[in-house]
C-alpha cells in the first residue's frame, strides 16, 4: 500500500474517531437536557393543574375538573394524566398511546429514554382533596434526539468529504517531491542520472531529495569511470594510437570470428600499403609521417562508411592497412578499391604524401569456401603485383571458385524488386538459449533467404545491395509482415518463443518506416506483440543514433523487446546505451573468441559484461561454434548464447 493511501486512511480513521466521540458527547448532553426539560415541564404542569382544579374539587364540580385536565393534556407532551379524588376514591384518567413519528425503529430500540413522572397534591385551604399524576411522553425526546444526531452526522459527513478532498489535494502536492524521487530512483536503475533542481520546502523531504541528488551524482561519476575504463582497455588492446583504427590484434579477433562463421557469402579483403613512409619519416620527421598515416586512415574510414557499416578497417603495421568488407561482389569491390586510391591521391597535391607516390592496393574477392590463411595469401599476392606494376596502382584478384553467384548489380536489383513484390523469401530461425536455465529458449532470431527461380540466396548476398538500392525499408516490411503472419497462425500454442527481426539502418532511419511500424504494432494484440523482438546493429546505431532513439521509444511504447547486435565491434564509449536502454545486447563474435582465449583477453570480456550488467542489460554471446566455447562462456555473467554449437537455423 502506498504512503499516500496510508495517510489518507489514517486521516479517515482519526476523523471517524473524532466523529464518534463528538457524537457521543453531544448525544448524552442532548439526552440529559431533554430529560431535565421534560421533568421540569411535567412537574410544572402537575403543580399548575392541582392549583387550577382545587376550587372545582371543593365545589365538587367535576365537569370543570375534567375540562381543566383536557386542557392541560392537549397542550403538552404527556402520555398520561391521572387525578385521584379523595371524596369519591376514584381516578380521572386521560391517556394517549405514545406515537413516535419520523424516527427509525432501530434508533428507538437502540436508545433507552427514561420517561419522567410528576405528582402534586390538590388542596383547598388546609383540606387535601386529591392528587394529580402526570407522565411525560417519550415521543418528543426520541424525535429531538434523532434530529440532533442526524443533523450532526450530516454536518460531519459534509465536513469530512470536504476535508478529505482538500487533504488529498494537499497531500498530492506535498508528495510531488516523493514522486520525483521515485522517478529518479527508477532512472538510476536504468542508468539515467536525473537530478531534481526544484527542492521541496518541507525540511524532511528536502533532505531526502538532496541525498538522492548526491547519490545520483556519485553513480554518474562511477558509471562514467567504468565506461572510460572499458574504453581505455579496448583502446589499449585493440586500437592503433597513431591512426585511430584497430590494430593487428583487433583485426585478428575480427577475422577469426568472421572466417569461422558458416554464414559467409561474398566478401572482399583489401591490403593497402602506403608508399615511402620510411623516407617521409626520415626526411620530415615523425609528425609528418603520423599526419600521413592519420589522413590515409580517415580517407579509408570515410569510404567504408558509404560502402558497408559492418566493414573492419585496421592498421597491421607501419605503412600496411587491411580492410575486410562483408557482402560485396567483385565488380563493386573493384569500384571501392579504385575509390579508395582516388581518395588517397588527394594527399599528393596537399603535400601530405612523399613525392608523387601515395599507395599500392591489393584486393581479393572471396566466398564462404575460402579460408582465412588462403584469403590473406591471395590478398598479399595482389598487393605484390600492384607494387610490381609501379606507384599508385591496384590489383583485384578473384578467389571465388564457381561463378554461380556472380550476378550483376542490375540483375540483383531486378531480383530484389521481384522478391519484395512477390514476398519470395524463405525464413529460418535459430534459438538463443539461456545459460541460467538450461534448455530455456530466450527467443529465436529470424534469417531470410531470397528465393528466385528455384535458387536460394543467403541474406549476405543481397542485404548490402538492398541498402544500396534504397530497398531496405521495403525488404524489412515484407519480413516483418511474414513473421507477424507466422506468429498469428501459431498463436494458439502458448509455448512458442518470441521471434527476433534484425532491422537495417536504411529502414528505421526513415520516419515513414518508423510510422508504419508504429501503426502496425498498434493494430496487434498484446499477446502477439509479446512474441516480437526487434534488434539493430551497433554500427547502424552509431550512424543514425537519433533515429535509433525514436525506434526504441516506439517499441517500448508497445511493450516490444528491443536489442542491439554486434556490440563492441566499434570503438565507442557505450554512452548510447543510456539513451536507448535496450533489453539485451549481442556481443560481437570476436569477443566470444576472446572470452575463450587467453586469460588476459578473457579479462576484457569480464569488464565488458560487468558494465552491461550495471545497466541491467541482458548479455547474449554470439558466434559460439564449439562445446569448449559454450562451457567457458557459461562461467561469465552472460544471460544467453547463440551459435551453431547451440542450435542450427531451422525453416519456419
Amino acid at each position: 500500500m502506498t504512503l499516500f493511501r496510508q495517510l489518507m486512511m489514517t486521516i479517515i480513521v482519526i476523523f471517524s474517531v473524532i466523529l464518534v466521540v463528538v457524537m457521543g458527547i453531544n448525544f448524552n448532553t442532548t439526552k440529559g437536557y431533554l430529560i431535565n426539560q421534560l421533568e421540569s415541564t411535567t412537574q410544572d404542569s402537575a403543580t399548575s393543574l392541582s392549583m387550577t382544579v382545587s376550587d372545582f374539587m371543593a365545589a365538587q364540580d367535576y365537569a370543570s375538573v375534567d375540562s381543566a385536565i383536557n386542557a392541560v393534556f392537549d397542550s403538552g407532551y404527556f402520555s398520561e394524566i391521572r387525578m385521584h379524588v379523595y371524596a369519591t376514591d376514584k381516578d380521572i384518567v386521560r391517556k394517549n398511546e405514545t406515537k413516535i413519528d419520523g424516527v427509525p425503529q432501530w434508533f428507538i430500540k437502540l436508545i433507552s429514554f427514561d420517561v419522567p413522572q410528576a405528582n402534586a397534591v390538590i388542596s383547598n385551604g388546609w383540606n387535601e382533596l386529591g392528587q394529580v399524576y402526570i407522565t411525560g411522553s417519550a415521543g418528543y425526546g426520541y424525535n429531538q434526539l434523532w434530529l440532533a444526531s442526524r443533523n450532526l452526522l450530516v454536518s460531519f459527513f459534509i465536513i469530512g468529504v470536504v476535508t478529505i478532498l482538500f487533504g488529498s489535494i494537499a497531500l498530492r502536492f506535498l508528495f510531488r517531491p516523493l514522486g520525483e524521487v521515485v522517478k529518479q530512483a527508477e532512472a538510476i536503475q536504468h542508468r539515467q542520472f536525473i537530478k531534481m533542481k526544484n527542492l521541496p520546502k518541507t525540511r524532511e523531504l528536502k533532505l531526502v531529495v538532496q541525498a538522492m541528488n548526491r547519490l545520483t551524482e556519485k553513480l554518474e561519476k562511477d558509471f562514467d569511470a567504468e565506461a572510460e575504463t572499458v574504453q581505455w582497455l579496448q583502446a589499449k588492446a585493440f586500437k592503433d594510437p597513431v591512426s585511430g583504427l584497430g590494430n593487428r590484434n583487433f583485426f585478428e579477433s575480427q577475422a577469426k570470428a568472421y572466417f569461422s562463421s558458416s554464414d559467409r557469402t561474398m566478401d572482399g579483403l583489401v591490403l593497402v600499403s602506403l608508399s615511402d613512409l620510411g623516407k617521409l619519416n626520415n626526411e620530415r620527421g615523425y609528425e609528418a609521417a603520423d599526419l600521413f598515416i592519420q589522413a590515409s586512415a580517415n580517407i579509408m574510414t570515410d569510404k567504408m562508411k558509404t560502402v558497408a557499416s559492418s566493414s573492419s578497417v585496421a592498421r597491421l603495421s607501419g605503412a600496411d592497412f587491411i580492410i575486410l568488407i562483408p557482402n560485396i561482389d567483385q565488380d563493386r569491390l573493384k569500384h571501392v578499391v579504385e575509390d579508395i586510391l582516388e581518395g588517397l591521391m588527394v594527399l599528393i597535391p596537399n603535400q601530405i604524401a612523399y613525392a608523387d607516390a601515395v599507395a599500392n592496393i591489393g584486393a581479393v574477392s572471396l566466398n564462404g569456401r575460402v579460408s582465412r590463411s588462403n584469403a590473406m595469401a591471395q590478398a598479399d599476392a595482389a598487393l605484390r603485383e600492384a607494387k610490381t606494376a609501379g606507384s599508385n596502382t591496384l590489383r583485384v584478384f578473384d578467389a571465388i571458385t564457381g561463378q554461380d553467384m556472380a550476378i550483376g548489380r542490375l540483375v540483383w536489383k531486378d531480383m530484389l524488386e521481384y522478391a519484395i513484390k512477390n514476398r519470395a523469401f524463405l525464413l529460418r530461425k535459430q534459438k538463443i538459449i539461456c545459460f541460467e536455465e538450461a534448455g530455456t529458449v530466450m527467443h529465436e532470431e529470424v534469417f531470410a533467404s531470397l528465393d528466385y527461380e528455384g535458387k536460394q540466396y543467403h541474406a549476405g548476398y543481397f542485404i548490402g545491395l538492398a541498402e544500396q538500392f534504397d530497398l531496405g525499408d521495403q525488404l524489412d516490411k515484407v519480413i516483418i509482415l511474414r513473421v507477424i503472419e507466422f506468429i498469428t497462425q501459431r498463436h494458439g500454442d502458448q509455448r512458442q518463443t518470441p521471434l527476433a527481426i534484425n532491422l537495417s539502418a536504411s529502414a528505421y532511419s526513415k520516419p515513414t518506416f518508423t510510422d508504419w511500424l508504429d501503426k502496425t504494432l498498434q493494430g496487434l494484440d498484446l499477446a502477439i506483440r509479446k512474441q516480437l523482438v526487434f534488434e539493430v546493429s551497433e554500427q547502424s546505431v552509431l550512424a543514425v543514433e537519433d533515429q535509433a532513439i525514436v525506434l526504441s521509444e516506439v517499441l517500448k511504447r508497445h511493450d516490444v523487446v528491443f536489442g542491439i547486435d554486434n556490440v563492441g565491434k566499434q570503438f565507442t564509449t557505450f554512452h548510447y546505451l543510456q539513451q536507448l536502454l535496450p533489453d539485451y545486447v549481442k556481443v560481437d563474435p570476436s569477443y566470444t573468441k576472446l572470452a575463450t582465449g587467453k586469460e588476459s583477453e578473457a579479462f576484457f570480456m569480464h569488464i565488458l559484461c560487468k558494465m552491461f550488467n550495471s545497466l541491467n542489460i541482458q548479455i547474449i554471446a554470439t558466434g559460439i561454434e564449439s562445446q569448449q566455447q559454450l562451457s567457458r562462456l557459461e562461467k561469465f555473467d552472460i544471460t544467453a548464447g547463440q551459435g551453431y554449437a547451440i542450435d542450427q537455423a531451422q525453416e519456419m
